[in-house]
C-alpha cells in the first residue's frame, strides 16, 4: 500500500505532467493551422503592439503564466509583481550585454518592451549573445530576441530594427517609459542617449565597458562619477559635458552623481586585452573610416570574454527588476574595497575625534551621548560604500581627505549614524552643527542614514 504522502505525491506529478502536455499539444495543433495576416490598421497604431489572442502560437493562459512567474510573485509579493507586469521598459542596444537584459525582464515578469538597435547577428556574436544560434547570422538583433521571447509567451515587444541618432531618438523613445536601459558600446550615441533620458527626466540605466575584461569580481553599481579604470567612461564624461553644454534641461552636471536619475554597472578591473590592430590593407588606406559598419563607430575590433557582458547584462535586468517590483537594491558597492590598512586609519581617526568630543576638545552644539564607539573595520567599509567614497555634504573624493563624523550627536556612533566628510565640512560641521549645512543636504544625508537604519532593521 502506497504511503499517503507519497500518494499526494505522485498525484501532483501525474497532474502536473497532463497540464504541460495537454500545453505542447495546443501549442503544436496551433503551430500546423495557417494564420491570418494582421489587420492593415494595426500599421496606425503608434507603439506597434501585437495583441495578445487565443490563436498566437506565442500566448499562455493567465494560470500558466502565473506558474511561471511563480518564483517572483514569492520575492516580490503580488504587488510588486503587478507592478513589473504593467511596467514600460525600452532597452537600446541588443549585443552581448542588451540581450541578455532583455531576455531576463522577459523571464521576469516585463511584458511591454521595446528594443532598439540597428545591427544583425554576425558568426562574432554567438559567443556572447543570449539567444542568437548560427541560423539567426544575418537577421537582425531585435528580430532575433523578439522570436526568443514570443517562445516565452511574451508578445507585446515592439522591436525597431533603427540606429539610436540625436534626431531619432525623440521618435524612437516616444511615450511613457519606466526605465530606459542603455546597452550601446559607442561613446557618442551612448552619450546621445542619456542626456535625452536626463532632460526629460527619464529613469535611466547604462552599462559601461564590458570588453578587454574578465574578472567579474569587480563590478560594480555607482553614479557615473564614481566609476574607475574603466575607459568608456571617462571618455563619456568628456563627451556627456560637451553635449550637455549650453543644454537648459540639464543646467548642470549633478546627475553624474544623482544615482536616482543614472546608475551604472562599471568594472573596476584595469583592461587586460587591447583592441586588435588594424589590418595591413586596412593601414595603407588613408580613409579608415570606410572600415566601420556606420560612419563614426569604432573600427578596431574589441576582444571580448563572452561571459562578462552576459554577467553585465544579466546585472541590469536584476537592478531594474528591483526597481520596478519595489524592491531596490538599497547599498549596492559602488566601488573597490578599502584595505585593510585604510580601514584601520579611518578607524583610529573616529575614535580619536569621538575622544575628543568626549574631552571636550571639539565643541558640540547638542546634548551629547558620551557612550562607547559601535563600529568596527567591517563598518568603515560599509559606510564607506553608503556614501560612496566621497563627501555627504560636497560630494568631493578625488584629492580630498575624507573622515568619519557622527551625524546625530545625541545617539550612539553606529553604521546608520555616521558619515563621510572632508575636512572643511568637518570644520563647518564643528563650528555650527547640521544646521550649518543647506536644508536639501542636510534632507537627503538623513534620507540616506534612514535607509540604511530600514536596511539594517533598525528604524526607531
Amino acid at each position: 500500500m502506497i504511503p499517503t504522502s507519497q500518494s499526494s505525491l505522485l498525484t501532483g506529478i501525474l497532474i502536473g505532467t497532463s497540464v504541460t502536455a495537454a500545453w505542447f499539444l495546443i501549442q503544436d495543433r496551433l503551430r500546423q493551422s495557417p494564420t491570418k495576416k494582421a489587420d492593415n490598421n494595426n500599421n496606425n497604431n503608434n507603439d506597434n503592439k501585437p495583441k495578445k489572442n487565443s490563436k498566437s502560437p506565442s500566448y499562455i493562459p493567465d494560470e500558466l503564466r502565473e506558474e511561471q512567474l511563480s518564483r517572483h510573485a514569492l520575492y516580490f509579493g503580488e504587488d510588486g509583481l503587478q507592478h513589473i507586469r504593467g511596467s514600460r521598459v525600452c532597452v537600446v542596444g541588443l549585443g552581448g550585454v542588451g540581450s541578455h537584459t532583455a531576455i531576463m525582464l522577459a523571464r521576469g515578469g516585463v511584458e511591454s518592451l521595446r528594443l532598439i538597435d540597428f545591427d544583425q547577428v554576425t558568426l562574432s556574436s554567438l559567443n556572447r549573445h543570449a539567444c542568437a544560434t548560427l541560423k539567426d547570422v544575418g537577421i537582425p538583433k531585435v528580430i532575433c530576441v523578439e522570436n526568443f521571447m514570443k517562445t516565452l509567451g511574451v508578445i507585446n515587444v515592439d522591436a525597431l530594427v533603427e540606429m539610436y541618432t540625436t534626431d531619432s531618438g525623440p521618435t524612437l523613445l516616444q511615450g511613457h517609459w519606466d526605465i530606459v536601459i542603455d546597452c550601446i558600446d559607442d561613446v557618442p550615441t551612448k552619450a546621445s542617449l542619456l542626456s535625452y533620458c536626463i532632460g526629460k527626466k527619464i529613469r535611466v540605466l547604462s552599462c559601461m565597458g564590458a570588453g578587454g575584461k574578465s574578472d567579474f569580481t569587480r563590478l560594480h553599481i555607482s553614479d557615473l562619477r564614481t566609476a574607475a579604470k574603466d575607459p568608456l567612461a571617462s571618455k563619456l564624461r568628456q563627451t556627456m559635458k560637451r553635449v550637455t553644454t549650453n543644454n537648459p534641461a540639464i543646467p548642470d552636471d549633478s546627475y553624474m552623481d544623482d544615482m536616482d536619475q543614472l546608475t551604472i554597472i562599471y568594472s573596476s578591473e584595469k583592461t587586460v586585452a587591447k583592441l586588435a590592430d588594424l589590418t595591413e590593407e586596412q593601414k595603407q588606406q588613408s580613409d579608415k573610416n570606410q572600415f566601420g559598419a556606420v560612419d563614426g563607430m569604432r573600427i578596431r575590433v574589441l576582444p571580448v570574454l563572452g561571459p562578462l557582458p552576459a554577467i553585465m547584462g544579466q546585472s541590469l535586468a536584476s537592478m531594474a527588476l528591483c526597481e520596478l517590483g519595489q524592491k531596490p537594491i538599497l547599498q549596492p558597492v559602488t566601488g573597490e574595497r578599502l584595505g585593510k590598512t585604510v580601514r584601520h586609519k579611518k578607524l583610529q581617526h573616529f575614535k580619536n575625534r569621538e575622544d575628543d568630543i568626549r574631552k571636550g576638545k571639539i565643541p558640540v552644539h547638542e546634548n551629547t551621548f558620551r557612550g562607547a564607539l559601535e563600529i568596527d573595520m567591517d563598518d568603515v567599509e560599509y559606510i564607506m560604500g553608503v556614501w560612496r567614497n566621497c563627501c555627504a555634504v560636497t560630494g568631493a573624493r578625488l584629492g580630498t581627505t575624507l573622515e568619519l563624523v557622527r551625524w546625530d550627536m545625541t545617539k550612539p556612533a553606529t553604521a546608520d549614524n555616521v558619515v563621510v566628510m572632508s575636512v572643511p565640512a568637518i570644520h563647518t560641521y564643528d563650528e555650527k552643527g547640521k544646521d550649518g549645512f543647506p536644508e536639501p543636504i542636510r534632507k537627503r544625508i538623513e534620507f540616506r542614514l534612514a535607509m540604511c537604519r530600514e536596511q539594517n532593521g533598525q528604524l526607531y
